[in-house]
């Protein structure tokens, strides 16, 4: 995948933001997903936009996770609860956390989180959540003098988690169930305060959401405000009630790809849901409920037993509706369901299934687990790294993951549109005019694909429907500036300067600052025969860009034609310094062709 291009939302997140935000932008620390954002920012600085770096450090962050998974599974086995762990087999805690960390690796669920570059908001932000609990966990079963070192480890982890994305907001009670399942005895008080720091960190993520703490000094104020303002207007547009009760259906769809993970798409068609009385709604809901009760009771039987896998079973399970919570309840999010969710709840999943599953082959009194684990390696990883590889093809560029797409939703519009554009970047304007009519019948509405329409349209030399719609675009977006510009072009070269000249001042009077709108009106008026509103354009495209060689050499023919021999002299030397190569602009200064006024040039 290292190879595999941009996509989706790496262009907002990714590659605007890199280019819009120098490093220096990034203090002070500001918005809950600041972490993962200056980590774009270094891999930017530091390798441009070419992406295998920015896959080489989402595959760090994956392989360090797994290693995470690892190391919190064989800790755990040494916590007092799980004493009899240690005597139920040979072998047993490392086969339990190998599988684990295995299944967690390659399942292909998570592939969108990986080779997905802009979702490392989530593989980040657990990385800094597993982090946090493994240290914590190390710490509670440390008794040398690196204990206090293991704990302030822990805190920072869960602070930086915090400043990665929202889902690290359940990490303080993960760490809370985790203290009071897992250990026993001493002082009550004590244990107590350890977690104070913990909770308190619960603060930063609705502080920073609602407000509080805005307009902090320097130029880092604004890094992460665009999803901030995105969070608050769903916050504000989506029921609450439908969204939640549309999210039980999610996560049953969420536990059968863990369970069957068949196809996957980036783009899934989801109904939003409006009564909770949709049998749908009711079956998913009463589904989950007796999931989240049996794993709950089985929790309190295997305290009191002394069951160490099914309590390995039973948390994982709670794990997974915890780590999901955030982007599955009450919050609304405008995308109902999306794979890269799974990513950190996958952990709980996978830490669940081989607890299950070795306590099961635990029944048949192996005398080591070591060759159970490598048979159910065999049955289970293996497949999955399979079926990972196969649907990480599917992400090599835009046309083959949206090819993909529209084969699974191909009544969604953005998917169609994404497809078109795709095809569009990639110079197949045949395969995306037919997406983007497709498009325009599942939303007639869809300015950019009526805009992109008249583009493709306008390099086909058919003015007269690139026209049609351009004003389409223009009367759902009467602010599209560079539509009239293009329709401008078009009444250009159809020789109509009077239409051009028309639609290049409804160009700038939307974007004073449109140069190149600027600059064709210039050549309007000169078509026009008006010098001295081709002079004020060309005169106002030289203010926004001093070096425009081409509005200084055009300017330095109208100078000359009109006879004002110093002013063109000016105007032929500023282009020559703007562009040493300009070979007509040197011409021009040396006198050549001195008696002919030159035609003013594109």
């Amino acid at each position: 995948t290292f190879y595999s291009s941009f996509q989706f939302d790496d262009y907002l997140y990714v590659i605007d933001y890199c280019k819009a935000h120098p490093l220096k932008d990034f203090w002070p620390p500001y918005g809950t997903r600041y972490l993962t954002y200056l980590s774009f920012a270094l891999n930017y600085r530091f390798g441009g936009l070419n992406p295998f770096g920015y896959h080489a450090i989402n595959t760090l962050i994956h392989v360090m996770n797994g290693l995470l998974v690892f190391g919190i599974v064989s800790a755990t086995f040494k916590a007092p609860v799980m004493s009899k762990g240690e005597e139920e087999g040979s072998g047993l805690p490392f086969a339990v956390a190998l599988t684990s960390a295995l299944i967690f690796v390659a399942h292909p669920v998570q592939t969108e989180a990986i080779t997905y570059i802009s979702q490392r908001f989530a593989s980040l932000a657990t990385l800094f959540y597993l982090l946090s609990l493994f240290l914590y966990a190390k710490w509670r079963l440390s008794s040398s003098g690196a204990g206090f070192a293991l704990y302030l480890g822990s805190i920072l982890s869960a602070l930086f988690a915090q400043k990665t994305k929202e889902i690290s907001f359940t990490l303080p009670f993960v760490i809370v169930f985790y203290e009071f399942v897992f250990f026993r005895g001493g002082n009550a008080g004590r244990r107590l305060l350890s977690l104070i720091p913990f909770l308190l960190a619960l603060l930063i993520i609705p502080l920073t959401i609602f407000g509080f703490g805005l307009g902090l000094p320097g130029g880092g104020g604004g890094i992460g405000e665009e999803i901030r303002n995105l969070q608050l207007r769903d916050l504000a547009t989506i029921s609450r009630h439908d969204y939640l009760i549309t999210q039980f259906r999610v996560l049953v769809t969420y536990l059968r790809l863990l369970a069957l993970p068949i196809n996957q798409n980036i783009e899934y068609d989801y109904p939003m849901f409006r009564s909770a009385l949709d049998p749908q709604v009711v079956f998913s809901f009463l589904f989950l409920l007796i999931i989240f009760s049996s794993a709950v009771y089985a929790l309190y039987r295997a305290v009191l037993k002394r069951s160490p896998l099914i309590l390995l079973a039973s948390s994982g399970v709670i794990w997974f509706f915890a780590a999901i919570s955030i982007e599955s309840s009450i919050i609304p999010i405008k995308d109902v369901i999306f794979e890269h969710r799974l990513y950190l709840p996958g952990f709980g999943a996978s830490l669940a299934f081989s607890a299950i599953c070795f306590y099961l082959i635990g029944r048949l009194r192996p005398a080591s687990f070591i060759k159970p684990a490598i048979a159910l390696i065999i049955l289970t990883v293996v497949p999955l790294s399979i079926a990972a590889y196969r649907r990480n093809s599917v992400w090599r560029d835009e046309v083959t993951l949206y090819e993909d797409a529209v084969k699974k939703s191909p009544f969604k519009e953005r998917v169609r549109y994404n497809l078109a554009w795709a095809y569009q970047m990639k110079g197949d304007p045949d395969k995306a005019l037919k997406e983007y009519l497709e498009d325009l019948r599942l939303d007639p509405k869809k300015e950019k694909a009526h805009y992109n329409i008249a583009v493709i349209y306008q390099t086909k030399g058919n003015g007269q429907e690139a026209l049609k719609h351009f004003a389409e675009a223009i009367r759902l977006n009467p602010a599209n500036a560079i539509a009239y510009y293009n329709m401008a072009l078009i009444y250009q070269a159809r020789g109509d300067a009077k239409s051009a000249i028309l639609s290049g001042l409804q160009a700038i009077t939307i974007d004073p600052g449109y140069g190149d709108a600027h600059y064709n009106l210039a050549w309007a008026y000169s078509e026009q025969g008006d010098d001295t509103e081709a002079i004020a354009h060309f005169r106002e495209v030289i203010r926004l860009n001093p070096d425009s060689a081409d509005a200084l050499y055009n300017l330095g023919l109208i100078y000359k034609k009109e006879g004002k021999t110093a002013e063109a002299k000016d105007a032929f030397t500023a282009a020559l310094k703007a562009r040493p190569d300009y070979a007509q602009a040197g011409l021009e200064l040396q006198g050549l062709n001195s008696t002919k006024a030159g035609r003013i040039g594109r």
